[in-house]
């Protein structure tokens, strides 16, 4: 039997979660007068079976809390009741609460409460940190996981893309209740979570157990919340929809956003069972969110000259708003739980529904009312059962289902791709083409193209995977001191992939058709030749056919096309770690077994590669299978509580990670394209038989709280990348049929360092605050694995030694101020009253300016597209990344008033504002000129002195309003 069937079976017995998303409780209880340890004193959480016995040291351990706020009761005989009320929980870490029990004569009496505080030193903890809990979402204000990370030391978000520590953005892991929500192609976070329904965030930036594998410079993990012992509902509506598209309110612009969502929670037969449960509703007129300015030109004369008629247009474009950039996103998440000790289980789910409209340069556009959109669906289920064979030892067993599925849709007929460029049924939109499936030509207006109404999109593609997940899971604590864990793990991904350019439907028209525009015509699809069909096409597919349809095997046609079957990777993994808990020392040592299936094919001979010499496909002899990649990674963590209130830890870690498998997988189409065929410029280059990336990782730092209220974290790390992928000139035989080509292999490389520093302050006098800040020289031989695709075509050296990485920032922080009022404090006025202030910075990132002469794209009618991305006609200035951008500041604000209604429903009323001194921050520059207002290109004559001359100033004011005031 294989491996894959082997873990298939393994999976399907399995009753998967990858890490359990619980916590552990200790402490020890002893006599306030005498100091002695008790014996025998009953520990519970309130509300759950949980609880443990002190042993004859007064030590207790409570074992597999999940993440989440309780109130803990110590009871004993002759001893008066000490319950501490809401002491948080976090996964992964030990929460230590002792008790002082007071002897009491009265068998009978209330008992002592306390108020917990979270530790502002946490000395079980090996590495550094963030943790982001459900009170501090709710008080920030500022939306999205990614705004959240973007707060967090050693993160950054740039253009979308989450960074950690100087590492790519595909590699950073994500888990949600303990399973992956990574996108298995991009290495990038694939599940949505709605904010409210979120307990916790942890972000772990410094190196990890044995337990987390698949990432190399991060890994967030959430939670969702659980229910509650008491029914809780809420209702939650916001909106910037106090002014119309390019109107001004409060002195700035509606994006036509807003947010709905309600949440429930409870019991269900007693406290055995309970649910959370919430949903969510979030639409963007405008999710650019960007600052731009409104222009109109009015009687503008169509100068194509290959318009159908002359026509003459008005143009306008809204102030401060992007149009054809909306959104509407559906969400549901939920838990249930059943607590019927000493077997409980716990089931959870998030489900996503979303339609985004993609629009690139919507002021090229403006014209068009016909838009591409793409319709994403996910969902994440868990189901998780934990038996307790003993107050000391547990076992869990895991299963996982996690679906992404993207389809491109059009406005007017939806995925129906094979009907986009059919004139009569655009015509029910209003629309008119210039014959039965070809659209009029574009607009041109002063030498600047505008697409008319009713242009179609020229791409259509679905992808679909889903993965099943299993793990089983053995904890014990053995004594005071060691806690062991161990486990196995695995995923079977299935992934589909399909793309075509519908345009191709003109072969499928009828021959009289065809006859009369002047090419051969079929008149069905199935009557179109498979080659003609691809060819035009330009079908890219596995897992699917030649026209969509889902295959489960390879597809082979009569002219010699292959279509590959679903990719199916497999990942498995096994681990054990002991934590060695002294009260002087503490210790997280493991080791991890990586087992990766990335179900890719090498070529035998890269550098001379045999083709069918009539349909130009590879040979499938010239392929050979990947082996598996089994990896072996060591982890240790210290931690030294010199005090109680200064502990120092070091971290060391190995780490490996396959590269995105975007990276890898690709149509057989396309290898003959890029391979045999050649002829066309690849800006993205093909891979295959990459390896896995390998980072090696060390930390030390100190935690030293500084008063009853304040502490300070200092973290100094250093990260060594290998294998990281590039884009490299693979040279041809010279006895070969084929020449050079550019192709993907390992070789990037890249050291990152630098010092974390974080400031608490936990609430006095009404004022809570935290202030990271982090300083990194993140340096490689390459930001991203097409970094220097031009210098292979020019011939120029691929570097060789490290620059500053495109998302290295050198200085980067936040600070927090949260200033609120209690019940009964403050006045009527004030009473229950809070404002949060949030101020971030960053000192920019790097760029090289460079030269720009004519060539790629560079012409009349590329207006608001970044010329600058063709990269084969520049060259560097400078040393690479030499210049960096400007420094960026921005405050967002949250003011909330909650008020009761009754003795058992609240309201609060609140604002966000977001950029609330409305800074107009550079997030990127041209490299021509290192000016985010000016490209480069009016300004210099050799580029755009011929279409100034042709066109005149009509072309200048145009290009002005598009290009630099709003592209």
């Amino acid at each position: 039997m294989s491996i894959r069937k082997l873990l298939l079976l393994f999976l399907f017995l399995l009753p998967a979660t990858i890490f359990a998303q619980s916590g552990k409780m200790a402490g020890i209880v002893t006599d306030k007068d005498s100091g002695e340890p008790l014996v025998g004193v009953n520990i519970v959480l309130d509300g759950t079976t949980m609880g443990a016995m002190t042993g004859i040291d007064g030590y207790y351990v409570i074992l597999n809390v999940p993440a989440g706020t309780y109130n803990i009761h110590a009871s004993y005989i002759g001893y008066k009741d000490v319950v501490v009320e809401g002491i948080r929980v976090s996964a992964g870490v030990t929460t230590n609460q002792n008790f002082e029990l007071k002897q009491t004569t009265l068998e009978l009496g209330e008992a002592v409460v306390v108020k917990a505080q979270r530790p502002l030193v946490e000395k079980n903890v090996t590495q550094s940190y963030s943790l982001v809990t459900s009170d501090d979402i709710q008080s920030i204000p500022v939306r999205g996981l990614n705004n959240i990370l973007a707060l967090q030391p050693s993160v950054v978000v740039q253009n979308g893309a989450v960074h950690i520590r100087g590492g790519r953005s595909d590699e950073v892991g994500y888990y949600l209740d303990g399973a992956s929500t990574s996108n298995a192609l991009s290495n990038t976070n694939a599940i949505h979570v709605i904010q409210d329904a979120v307990e916790e965030v942890q972000v772990l930036t410094g190196g990890y157990t044995a337990e987390f594998g698949g990432a190399n410079s991060g890994i967030i993990r959430s939670q969702i919340k659980s229910g509650t012992p008491d029914f809780h509902a809420s209702v939650d509506f916001q909106t910037d929809k106090f002014a119309a598209t390019g109107e001004k309110f409060l002195g700035t612009y509606s994006y036509q956003h807003h947010i709905g969502v309600i949440s429930l929670s409870g019991p269900i037969m007693g406290n055995k069972i309970k649910y959370f449960i919430a949903g969510e509703n979030y639409y963007q007129g405008d999710r650019a969110v960007r600052f731009s300015k409104g222009y109109e030109f009015d009687n503008l004369i169509d100068a194509n000259p290959r318009k159908i008629q002359t026509d003459t247009v008005n143009m306008k474009y809204p102030d401060g708003f992007t149009p054809h950039n909306k959104s509407n996103r559906y969400a549901l998440n939920g838990s249930l739980t059943f607590d019927f000790n000493p077997i409980n289980f716990r089931i959870s789910g998030t489900y996503n529904n979303s339609r985004n409209y993609l629009d690139g340069a919507p002021w090229l556009n403006i014209l068009d009312d016909r838009q591409a959109y793409d319709d994403l669906n996910t969902y994440l289920l868990t189901a998780k059962m934990t038996h307790v064979l003993s107050p000391t030892t547990f076992y869990e067993l895991n299963v996982g289902a996690f679906g992404y599925n993207v389809e491109r849709g059009d406005s007017y007929l939806g995925t129906d791709w094979m009907s986009w460029y059919d004139s009569s049924k655009v015509a029910a939109h209003g629309a008119t083409y210039r014959d039965a499936h070809r659209p009029n030509y574009s607009y041109l207006f002063n030498g600047i193209g505008f697409s008319r109404k009713g242009t179609p999109s020229n791409f259509y593609r679905k992808l679909d995977q889903k993965y099943y997940s299993g793990s089983a899971k053995f904890t014990t604590q053995i004594g005071r001191h060691h806690e062991i864990k161990a486990g196995v793990e695995g995923r079977a991904y299935t992934v589909r992939y399909f793309d075509i350019a519908p345009s191709v439907m003109l072969y499928a028209a009828d021959t009289a058709y065809g006859n009369k525009v002047g090419f051969t015509s079929y008149g069905r699809v199935k009557d179109v030749p498979v080659g003609t069909w691809v060819l035009n096409g330009g079908v890219d597919s596995y897992g699917y056919d030649i026209y969509g349809n889902s295959i489960d095997s390879e597809k082979k046609y009569s002219n010699g096309t292959v279509v590959a079957a679903p990719k199916q990777p497999l990942y498995g993994a096994a681990f054990v770690q002991d934590k060695i808990e002294y009260d002087d020392l503490i210790i997280n040592a493991g080791l991890r077994l990586d087992y990766y299936n990335s179900d890719d094919r090498t070529l035998r001979d890269p550098a001379d590669v045999k083709f069918d010499q009539s349909t130009g496909q590879i040979l499938p002899s010239e392929w050979k299978a990947v082996d598996p990649f089994v990896i072996f990674s060591p982890r240790l963590g210290f931690s030294f509580p010199v005090s109680e209130r200064t502990v120092f830890y070091f971290q060391y870690g190995k780490f490996a990670q396959l590269p995105n498998l975007s990276s890898i997988y690709t149509s057989d189409r396309q290898y003959a394209q890029q391979i045999v065929i050649g002829g066309f410029y690849f800006s993205n280059p093909i891979g295959y038989g990459l390896d896995p990336v390998r980072t090696t990782n060390y930390e030390i730092g100190f935690r030293h709280q500084l008063s009853d209220f304040a502490a300070v974290d200092i973290t100094g790390f250093y990260r060594n990348i290998k294998g990281q992928i590039q884009v490299i000139q693979q040279q041809a035989d010279p006895t070969s049929k084929i020449s050079s080509y550019a192709r993907l292999a390992n070789g990037d490389f890249a050291t990152t360092k630098g010092v974390e520093f974080k400031l608490t302050l936990r609430r006095v006098n009404r004022l809570q605050a935290q202030f990271n800040y982090t300083l990194t020289d993140a340096e490689g031989s390459g930001s991203n694995s097409t970094s220097y695709r031009a210098a292979l075509d020019r011939g120029t050296p691929v570097p060789t030694v490290t620059s500053p990485l495109d998302y290295s920032q050198t200085h980067r922080g936040s600070i927090n101020l949260d200033y609120r009022f209690g019940r009964n404090d403050g006045g009527k006025i004030f009473e229950r009253f809070g404002a949060n202030l949030l101020f971030t910075f960053n000192s920019g990132h790097p760029y090289t300016l460079v030269t720009a002469p004519p060539g790629g794209q560079v012409d009349a009618y590329s207006a608001g597209v970044d010329y600058m991305s063709d990269t084969r006609s520049r060259s560097a200035l400078e040393p690479i990344n030499s210049s960096t951008t400007p420094w960026n500041f921005l405050a967002d604000l949250r003011l909330d008033k909650t008020f009761s209604i009754t003795d058992k429903i609240d309201a609060q009323v609140y604002m966000r504002v977001n950029n609330l001194f409305n800074t107009k921050n550079v997030l990127n520059v041209y490299q021509k000129t290192g000016s985010a207002t000016d490209d480069g290109y009016l300004s210099d004559p050799a580029i755009s002195g011929q279409n100034v001359e042709q066109y005149g100033q009509g072309y200048v004011d145009m290009y002005k309003a598009i290009v630099l005031e709003n592209g």
